[in-house]
């Protein structure tokens, strides 16, 4: 009896543990820049049963058929700012999620600015949802609204065992810029968003498991001669300040996303420059990279169809 017991105990143990991990997958790692390796960012975070989008860049969409999930599946997209590079695969999450019968409509969490860019979009595609909801496809206009809720620095969604929290970032201009705290009762996660060095991320990931954030990197001589490049560093993170946010927070794993080499630095480059600062695990992002977070972090690469 005490054996079927044990048994029992640790079936249902090994569930539970199994039931907390969370998967996240780089759909995109990259920047406003075209290349087809390396799209612009987005993040899937899948928890239970649940997904969860944070940033929907250029071929979000086709990285999650990569990944063998279907666009109607995605209910809930969080913004970290309004950079194009972030938004630009929300209409394709959009109408061909409607398209594939999702059935009902998508949550959007995002800074202000997030309605006009949500009801922007309804209009830009105002011919194509008439058309549509008519004979032939008559699909239902009721699955394609939209529940938006303007986000703000503390604001936290719960949902099936999972935390999410926004926090500010600085990435001005914008006066209004995320990342996201992700938690359940066993791991923690932040995304840095786009930004600079930021206290905010200090504090938020401190003693976290995974860290995924953002990298910069042009050179002194880039930085010197180019006035633009030395703006663009400015509202990003570079190496020096990377290795010292790792030190501190002393996360099991820093991915670095979002990479942005104005100089032509290759990834491992940057990392072994990075690495010159820190003995913790650090590794460069790439699309459909997959992350079990568990007891034992687990990588690994998403097979492309």
């Amino acid at each position: 009896m005490m054996r079927k017991f044990v048994f029992l105990f640790l079936i249902i143990l090994s569930t539970n543990i199994y039931a907390d991990i969370i998967k996240i997958t780089i759909l995109g790692s990259g920047t406003p820049r075209v290349n087809i390796d390396r799209f612009s960012q987005s993040i899937l975070v899948e928890h239970k049963s649940d997904k969860f989008l944070f940033d929907v860049g250029r071929g979000a969409l086709l990285r999650l058929s990569q990944s063998n999930i279907f666009p109607h599946e995605i209910d809930n997209i969080f913004f970290t700012h309004l950079h194009s590079d972030h938004i630009l695969g929300f209409s394709d999450i959009l109408m061909t999620g409607w398209i594939y019968h999702r059935q009902s409509g998508l949550n959007v969490f995002g800074p202000k600015g997030t309605r006009n860019f949500i009801d922007s979009t309804f209009k830009a595609f105002e011919e194509d949802i008439k058309v549509r909801s008519m004979a032939p496809e008559k699909l239902d206009k009721n699955n394609l609204q939209t529940n938006i809720k303007i986000i703000s620095d503390g604001y936290i969604h719960k949902e099936n065992g999972l935390t999410i929290e926004a926090f500010s970032v600085k990435h001005e201009p914008f006066t209004d810029a995320f990342g996201f705290k992700i938690s359940n009762n066993n791991y923690c996660m932040v995304i840095s968003g786009d930004t600079t060095y930021t206290e905010q991320v200090l504090e938020k990931a401190k003693d976290c498991d995974l860290l995924i954030h953002e990298i910069a990197h042009a050179s002194e001589h880039t930085l010197n001669k180019y006035p633009k490049a030395k703006g663009i560093i400015s509202y990003h993170t570079n190496a020096q300040q990377i290795s010292k946010i790792i030190n501190t927070v002393k996360p099991r794993l820093t991915v670095l996303n979002h990479v942005l080499s104005l100089d032509g630095t290759s990834d491992d480059e940057i990392l072994k420059e990075i690495k010159k600062n820190t003995s913790h695990e650090v590794i460069i992002a790439k699309d459909l990279m997959s992350i079990d977070l568990k007891e034992e972090i687990y990588i690994y690469k998403q097979k492309k169809l």
